[in-house]
């Protein structure tokens, strides 16, 4: 699927609203698996070498790192299609976006495995990617489900990978507080999605202040 959309991007024509879904959903389910086998790996490695058990933090270790590297390889593939193609094509507003939170969501992935500078490198092309998608975002309603997902991924990006608890309490406040404001002229068949959302988001909220 990744591959067939790879293919898809290449023409050089836009993508619709359902081939962007499709591009998204194709990368995400090839990465979904590998990031929660590299959290099982990272686990069972310090379980084993607190217990003593060498070889077999040795075997997690080596699983580790061979993961690691097909999630390198997917990463490289979605950011080159789009920081080559889909960003600078994309149109002002909902797909300008969609991309730039995409983007930074891939840069993300990259830094929650990567170490030293590679992960310092990332974390930054992250932040820029999820910046310049809040800037482009404003142009949306508060309550536009691209607009609210990149706030929400954009405050764990704060939370989870720069350590800023902080701003990324002021992201999805900011972010919780606009779609509350506009979400009873939401249609209703976007409504649910938009609501869902914003639950993540208060969620969030609560274990971060309590924490």
């Amino acid at each position: 699927m990744a591959d067939y959309m790879k293919d898809r991007v290449e023409m050089g024509h836009p993508l619709n609203s359902e081939e962007r879904d499709m591009f998204s959903a194709a990368f995400k389910n090839a990465l979904t698996e590998r990031r929660h086998a590299v959290r099982v790996a990272v686990s069972v490695e310090q379980q084993e070498e607190a217990e003593g058990r060498e070889q077999n933090a040795n075997l997690a270790r080596g699983y580790r790192s061979k993961v690691e590297a097909e999630l390198q390889g997917i990463c490289d593939k979605a950011l080159q299609l789009l920081k080559n193609s889909l960003v600078p094509s994309a149109e002002s507003g909902e797909a300008k976006t969609f991309y730039l939170k995409m983007q930074g969501d891939y840069f993300r992935y990259m830094a929650e495995f990567a170490s030293g500078h590679v992960r310092d490198n990332a974390a930054n092309e992250a932040r820029i990617a999820y910046g310049q998608g809040m800037e482009e975002a404003t142009v949306l309603e508060s309550t536009h489900p691209v607009r609210l997902g990149l706030a929400l991924n954009f405050s764990v990006f704060q939370h989870e990978v720069l350590q800023d608890t902080e701003d990324a309490i002021k992201t999805a406040h900011e972010a919780l507080n606009g779609a509350k404001e506009g979400i009873r002229r939401v249609p209703e068949e976007t409504r649910n999605d938009a609501i869902l959302t914003m639950q993540l988001l208060q969620d969030n909220l609560s274990l971060w202040t309590n924490a």
